[in-house]
């Protein structure tokens, strides 16, 4: 075979290794054909095959995310996506409290007489029933016309004004109507009474007492078969205990209870501070010994690896908020808190283990993994993993446990060390 036909061969083979790797594997096995005899290098160039596939085999794998910018546009990407899709689920119109509900009082047991002799304001008064109607397995509460208004809760009006609006929960939407897009406006019949569909709200930010999956608004006229209910009152300031005259000239009280819910941002912090306290016990919280020498570390590069670092948690706070609210939105509203202190550990702690594998200098991670020492001599000699840079800024050394050193160390390779990288 012709030397043309030799090279073709062993640039056959090449391809079944890495791209990385290709060009010196070539050079090498080029230069090695020259030294073979001409009967033996048919032979040797397939070979080559062998060899290439067997590098191709036990290639190291490649380190995902390793450049700084590469792991930024990730979270970035999914932080986007997450956003994107929390806003636009095919949910159907889900309500909040505009502001917290500082001034607004709830009375449990309170007859519906009582509530029409309310000292305040009707339009700041609201009642509905503790009797619940029953309708496709549907606990469904009446309420006062007012009742939503009053919790500035604006809902969609309903085009018949014989027809009574009804509110849902979301847990109500999804167990009773298959979480339909297009269930505002939907036309049904509650025990009887004709109904509307009037907004979704959410059962995640707030409830109010009791346990309804629905209300009916209706005047007051028809909440005369509900005896006793709840009364909501917007007040200020908002007493503990107010008293109700009777025509007979008896006055009863009834204690208040304020009616407040943190917001969604309080809550989320407050799972943010649970998964912080249970972090400490999953990991390492330290990210670290560095030296302390200007010259190894300069103020910029270590501004740059906090920078860094922030940047990551600023990334990770929307995925875990908004990702977490869209996955969990479609199965177990009532697991969406246990979620956000779980998805919280789990990316803190990524985030730290990425931070401590990461070269302090260009922010890439660390590679070529060589253990040093032995354990049988953990007590007299340095027992752990080194890490090297590859581009040659230092290496780190990592101990196997925690009597060698007390966190890993960095050391840091002038200019004298570049010729070896």
């Amino acid at each position: 075979m012709s030397a043309r036909l030799h090279l073709a061969l062993l640039r056959a083979a090449s391809w079944l290794v890495r791209a990385a790797d290709r060009g010196e594997w070539f050079a090498e096995w080029s230069a090695e054909l020259c030294y073979v005899t001409p009967q033996r290098r048919t032979a040797f160039c397939l070979g080559a095959f062998r060899d290439a596939f067997w590098m191709r085999r036990h290639a190291p794998a490649p380190v995902l995310l390793q450049s700084p910018w590469q792991c930024l546009a990730v979270l970035a990407v999914l932080a986007v996506l997450s956003v994107f899709f929390a806003l636009r689920l095919p949910l159907p119109r889900e309500m909040f409290f505009s502001r917290a509900p500082e001034k607004l009082v709830t009375i449990s047991g309170i007859p519906l007489d009582d509530y029409r002799h309310f000292p305040a304001d009707r339009s700041n008064v609201a009642f509905f029933g503790r009797e619940h109607l029953r309708e496709r397995n549907l606990p469904v509460a009446l309420a006062s016309r007012n009742l939503f208004s009053l919790l500035r809760l604006p809902l969609t009006a309903t085009a018949d004004p014989n027809t009574a609006p009804l509110v849902l929960t979301l847990t109500a939407w999804r167990k009773n109507f298959g979480g339909d897009p297009h269930i505002v406006g939907r036309r049904l019949t509650i025990a009887g009474r004709p109904a509307q569909v009037a907004a979704v709200i959410s059962d995640r930010v707030w409830r109010l007492p009791g346990y309804a999956e629905g209300w009916l608004l209706v005047d007051d006229q028809a909440l005369s078969a509900e005896p006793l209910g709840y009364a909501v009152a917007r007040l200020s300031p908002a007493p503990h205990r107010i008293a109700v005259p009777h025509a007979d000239g008896s006055v009863f009280h009834f204690t208040c209870i304020p009616l407040f819910e943190p917001a969604p941002i309080v809550s989320f912090l407050l799972m943010m501070a649970i998964a912080g306290l249970i972090l400490p016990a999953v990991t390492r919280v330290s990210l670290g010994e560095y030296p302390a020498n200007r010259h190894a570390l300069s103020p910029a590069i270590g501004m740059r690896r906090w920078a860094f670092l922030t940047a990551k948690i600023a990334l990770f706070v929307p995925i875990i908020l908004f990702g977490s609210t869209d996955v969990l939105s479609l199965f177990a509203v009532a697991l969406l808190g246990h979620a956000m202190i779980v998805g919280s550990v789990l990316g803190f702690r990524w985030i730290l283990i990425d931070q401590r594998r990461r070269c302090p200098v260009c922010l890439r991670v660390l590679t070529n993994p060589m253990s040093i020492g032995e354990p049988s001599r953990t007590l007299l000699e340095w027992y752990g993993t080194e890490l090297v840079c590859t581009r040659g800024h230092g290496l780190l050394h990592v101990p196997e446990v925690r009597n060698s050193y007390s966190e890993q160390r960095w050391l840091h390779l002038d200019s004298s060390w570049s010729s070896l990288f």
